[in-house]
């Protein structure tokens, strides 16, 4: 976090900031959990500030909460971002007592934790016993104390499983739109890039929502923001293989070539490109358990009499096409 957030914040907190910069900080929370953690911690500490500055020495009581600090945690060097937020705001502002620091320890607990995937697919347990199965190139980052404030953020594609509390809703942030929830099974996929967002609910109920609006999904529908003009929509026709890359399984059902095109080309990671706009009119009907990619290429081929050329990953369909 740079200085300059430093200052925002302390200066949103002491009432000193303007309109515009409260807006200013506003739009940097909605970046990551991490910053909105550290504003709350900002919030934290700042309700430890002491009422009797008068005798308070700043450089002196700063070095001696360091060496306890230091003492608790051995020779570790890197600090929880809580805890380099409480320097710098004891540094600015003097606002601590040597007597506040067991409180000032509890903050200093909170650190926030990421889960990356790279180029596997992982699974993995949150706190509360939620599960969670994260695509490729996906991240996720939470609090430690996630199971008293379940609030999380996604960049990519999860699936998730939560554990039902009526007490601590469930809340998703994936780029633009946020999904809470209490206890249901739903996939989110917010890749950085693509247009749109996307909610597909398994079990369950979900609420997504953008800004100042929000739609509710049951089991089989699909909410979408499109991140143009920021709408959100919801459809009852959704692609079943929106959750392939989890469950392993392709189905297809009167599936129109388009359809099966942007499927495989999302699930193989491979580009494909049709030359005749007639075989888009084809349908294809069949379902495939841990799918190999030849395979469906010649299910395809043999069904709607497809020519497909292929060099590495890059394929091309030709054929006389469907009447329409």
């Amino acid at each position: 976090m740079t200085d300059e957030y430093d200052q925002l914040i302390l200066k949103s907190l002491s009432g000193t900031a303007t309109e515009e910069e409260q807006q200013q900080l506003a739009r940097w929370m909605e970046q990551s959990q991490e910053n909105r953690q550290a504003v709350e911690d900002y919030r934290k500490v700042w309700a430890l500030r002491s009422s009797d500055l008068s005798t308070f020495d700043t450089h002196t009581e700063l070095e001696k909460l360091e060496a306890k600090l230091d003492q608790m945690h051995g020779t570790q060097k890197t600090l929880s971002s809580s805890r380099s937020i409480a320097y710098k705001i004891a540094a600015s502002v003097a606002l601590f007592t040597v007597g506040s620091f067991m409180i000032y320890q509890t903050v200093f607990r909170t650190e926030t934790i990421v889960k990356e995937s790279g180029s596997e697919k992982i699974q993995f347990s949150l706190p509360d016993g939620s599960q969670i199965w994260l695509n490729e190139n996906s991240r996720i980052s939470y609090r430690s104390d996630f199971a008293d404030h379940r609030d999380l953020d996604l960049s990519g594609e999860a699936f998730f499983e939560v554990t039902h509390n009526p007490e601590k809703p469930f809340v998703v942030h994936a780029d633009k739109s946020e999904v809470k929830v209490l206890g249901t099974s739903f996939n989110v996929r917010a890749v950085a890039g693509d247009m749109k967002n996307e909610v597909y609910v398994v079990t369950g109920k979900v609420r997504m929502s953008e800004d100042d609006q929000a739609i509710t999904l049951t089991p089989g529908e699909q909410g979408i923001l499109n991140k143009e003009d920021h709408s959100l929509s919801r459809t009852t026709e959704a692609n079943p293989n929106l959750i392939a890359w989890k469950s392993k399984q392709l189905i297809f059902k009167k599936a129109s070539l388009a359809e099966v095109v942007e499927t495989l080309e999302d699930y193989f990671d491979i580009s494909i490109t049709v030359n005749n706009p007639d075989l888009q009119k084809c349908r294809f009907t069949s379902s495939f358990k841990d799918p190999v990619l030849e395979e469906v290429i010649e299910a395809l081929s043999i069904a709607l009499d497809i020519n497909v050329v292929h060099q590495n990953k890059k394929y091309t369909f030709d054929g006389e096409g469907c009447p329409g």
